[in-house]
């Protein structure tokens, strides 16, 4: 049997030899922690040279684990990953919502430029008058903030939009976001009637200016509060 503590011993090896800019766990031993065998998607640079190489690689790294179970490893350039991903493939989507990400390069500072551009977006949709979208993306930005700053500490990404659930794990690493209670019930309502179906079942109406610059306003504090904690760890 397959845990995912062996999943993270593999990926491990696959990091240090062949520094990938991800490795992303699928199938049972993702959904249930255990299963009969493994199955990781490691996504490399671009390069043919590296993608050939990439194979040699990863069965060296593998070598000893194939002797405890079976691993099925698709290796796969992030260029090519991209371009199959937006043409809708059924197999990367079902990773997408079911994998776990074992190993992001820059996961930091890549959670951080994310969190950035969904602030931006929010900005600039508050400004043209769109408040339901300022509104999401604002909560995107918070969530994506704590995001970048737990991981700093060493959490384990977790597939999560609550506010509420991140600034509980926060407590674990001794983290407190500047976030009242109040203000995150508030950011996570926005999440949570974000669709349409969602909003027609209770008569709480579209969220108004006032809700859109409020979310803004808490996004951009929390962006330059952690901004401020990474570059002292620093």
């Amino acid at each position: 049997m397959v845990t995912l503590r062996d999943a993270k011993e593999a990926s491990d090896s696959i990091v240090r030899t062949l520094k990938p800019v991800s490795v992303v766990l699928f199938g049972s031993v993702a959904r249930d922690r255990t299963g009969a065998d493994l199955d990781l998607l490691i996504v490399t640079e671009d390069g043919e040279k590296l993608r050939q190489d990439a194979n040699l690689l990863v069965h060296k790294c593998l070598k000893r684990f194939y002797r405890k179970f079976p691993i099925d490893p698709f290796i796969v350039p992030q260029s090519v990953l991209k371009e199959h991903y937006l043409k809708g493939s059924p197999f990367l989507e079902k990773i997408s919502k079911e994998g776990k990400v074992l190993y992001m390069k820059n996961a930091v500072q890549e959670w951080l430029k994310q969190s950035s551009d969904e602030l931006n977006m929010a900005e600039y949709l508050l400004g043209g008058g769109f408040y339901n979208g300022a509104c999401y993306h604002a909560q995107q930005s918070i969530g994506k903030s704590i995001k970048a700053r737990l991981l700093g500490k060493g959490w384990e990404l977790e597939k999560t939009h609550s506010i509420e659930r991140l600034s509980a794990i926060g407590k674990d690493y001794r983290i407190r976001f500047k976030l009242s209670d109040e203000e995150m019930v508030f950011i996570d309502s926005i999440y949570r009637g974000r669709y349409p179906a969602e909003a027609g079942l209770l008569p709480l109406g579209e969220p108004s200016k006032k809700d859109g610059e409020r979310a803004v306003v808490i996004a951009r504090r929390m962006m330059k509060e952690v901004r401020a904690a990474l570059k002292n760890r620093a």
